[in-house]
């Protein structure tokens, strides 16, 4: 088995802590994609005076007038809520009350207040507390007494960065193409403002699910969409959610709590699972590190903080972030276990890609610094399990080396342990619980080979949204438009079939997979996943998740370790050096032979 020495692990957490000080510091000039969001950026106005019908739709909370290209409406920023400022910062969203003012449904709502980064479209467009709107995209003919299937978006970036306003999230181009259903896309807080637990404070009892309020905007979204989503040709009945990442770790948890039953039929998770989440002492570290960045005691305090200081805080902590909350009041402390029949009527897609973790090789800094982190990574995980489970882990270690063969072992155990496991399981315990299951394993990889079939590669054939993540090439036509067909199937009707590809479903006794590749078709029991998930299974229960700043948070630890060990070296040589001299003092004559 391959070895990480302490000198690497060292040099890894200095280079982590250099880059975050670096992005962090550095003032750069508007990048082409910081204009182009900025140019995007309009604020929906009160509309006084007349207003084109056919761009008009009336709802609950008002009037609002969209765009129209060719047969795609399109209505942009509709607040699906109160904002969430002033002292209702912290709180648990609540509806908008119902209005009868017409307002312009033109631009994407602010993203939510995130870290800016050039590589995250969202975050370079205008961000704002006032993030709680949502998008809708829909054919203009036949909408007025249509009943089409609804699918809703959820965007990932691990709970802490991202928006609707991004091109990726978009849904126009995917109902163009598919004019039988209505998109619809929901923006929602992230970060401290959207998954803080702060019912530990003196004034905290009234913020008991402030830990999960991300989580719970998108249940307020859901609503919204129950109650109004026909007036655009939606079925109010036939609701799919859908999301990658964070996006699909959000619906494997709407799928698992009491809030959100009945707001939709069928969930679609993409490369995301309830493994993503934190628990309550986790949690609370993120708190005790805003509290010590800010000094502040009470909830009235952090309230205290203007909008500037907020957002200077979370570039100040934010990268110690936390998932929602396994907090035992929105989320239960086992979610897996609402897979055993509390979610059964709830038709599931599950699937994640072959080479999840390649995604962040860029992120590490290049392939050798990945292949390093990775085995840090690794080497952290291990930290935290008991003597059985590391055995296990060092079983598939083995296993995969030795018998499969593979280049990195490490990297397929991240893969397995933080997404494909969590997938499997989520799989397994629904449809042995008599829940519909369709399973799926995305193959195609980027032109690029460093990057394989990676985390997100398989989002722009979904979303049919042009260009690929990371070499921006253009996906393969006929393998997007075969896999949409069988999204829009599956949310039409609950089975993902096409004429071109039958999809049997995941079954308790035969686990049926869906390989999406050049080359589709059906993998029935793969041996080789067989014996992976035998040593992964034992340790899905610790919720391991990809919180990777967890390696920045770890950094001073292991940079202590090194340091004590250089200064011991140090000691230790100087001592030998002494040593010689006297021996040659001793002995000048072995010196000069």
């Amino acid at each position: 088995m391959k070895q990480i020495s302490i000198w690497g692990m060292m040099l890894l957490s200095l280079l982590l802590v250099a880059c975050g000080s670096k992005q962090q510091n550095q003032p750069q000039e508007p990048s082409t994609l910081e204009q182009e969001m900025t140019a995007l950026y309009g604020e929906n106005k009160v509309v006084e005076g007349d207003y084109p019908d056919s761009l008009a739709v009336e709802v609950a909370n008002g009037i609002f007038v969209g765009q129209r290209d060719s047969n795609l409406l399109a209505f942009k920023g509709i607040p699906y809520a109160l904002q969430p400022t002033g002292g209702r910062r912290w709180q648990v969203a609540k509806p908008e009350p119902d209005s009868r003012f017409v307002r312009e449904a033109r631009y994407f709502g602010h993203s939510a207040i995130q870290t800016r980064s050039q590589g995250n479209a969202a975050s370079l467009y205008p961000q704002g507390e006032d993030c709680l709107t949502l998008n809708v995209w829909t054919a203009a003919s036949g909408m007025r007494t249509a009943r089409r299937p609804v699918m809703v978006w959820i965007h990932g970036g691990s709970y802490v960065c991202d928006g609707t306003a991004n091109p990726r999230n978009w849904g126009d181009r995917f109902v163009k193409a598919h004019p039988e259903v209505v998109m619809v896309s929901i923006n929602y807080r992230l970060g401290l403002l959207g998954f803080l637990d702060l019912s530990s404070l003196p004034d905290g009892k009234a913020y008991s699910r402030s830990g999960n309020l991300g989580l719970l905007d998108q249940v307020e979204a859901l609503r919204w969409v129950k109650r109004n989503i026909a007036a655009f040709g939606g079925d109010p009945d036939n609701v799919t959610i859908m999301g990658h990442s964070a996006g699909a770790g959000s619906v494997s948890i709407l799928a698992s709590i009491d809030e959100a039953q009945g707001l939709f039929r069928r969930a679609i998770m993409q490369s995301g699972s309830v493994a993503l989440t934190s628990s309550r002492e986790d949690c609370q570290r993120l708190t005790k590190q805003v509290l010590d960045a800010t000094g502040a005691k009470t909830v009235a305090d952090l309230q205290a903080l203007t909008e500037d200081e907020i957002i200077a805080l979370n570039d100040e902590v934010g990268k110690f972030f936390r998932f929602p909350e396994r907090d035992g009041v929105v989320i239960p402390e086992d979610p897996y276990s609402r897979f055993d029949g509390f979610n059964a009527g709830i038709d599931m897609l599950i699937g994640t890609t072959i080479d999840e973790a390649l995604y962040w090789v860029d992120a590490m800094g290049g392939e050798e610094e990945f292949d390093m982190a990775t085995w840090l990574w690794y080497r952290y995980i291990a930290m935290s399990l008991d003597s059985a489970q590391r055995s296990q882990a060092a079983r598939y270690l083995d296993y995969e080396e030795n018998v499969v063969n593979r280049e990195q072992p490490v990297v397929n155990f991240l893969n397995d342990l933080m997404f494909r496991g969590p997938a499997i399981e989520m799989a397994q315990r629904h449809a042995a619980s008599g829940g519909k299951t369709y399973m799926y394993l995305w193959g195609k990889p980027l032109s690029a080979p460093v990057y394989g079939a990676c985390h997100g590669c398989e989002v722009c054939y979904v979303l049919n949204t042009g260009r690929q993540i990371k070499t921006n090439e253009t996906p393969d036509a006929a393998l997007a438009a075969e896999v949409q067909q069988m999204w829009v199937n599956f949310a039409a009707t609950g089975d993902p079939s096409t004429p071109q590809h039958y999809w049997p479903p995941y079954e308790a006794t035969l686990h049926a997979t869906m390989m999406l590749d050049d080359n589709i078709g059906v993998d029935y029991d793969s041996a080789t996943e067989k014996e992976e998930m035998q040593f992964i299974a034992p340790l899905l229960k610790e919720y391991i998740s990809p919180v990777f700043s967890d390696l920045l948070d770890k950094a001073p630890w292991y940079v202590g370790i090194a340091i004590g060990t250089l200064i011991a070296v140090i000691m230790l040589l100087t001592w030998l050096i002494f040593k010689i001299c006297r021996l040659f003092k001793k002995n000048p004559n072995n010196h000069k032979s």
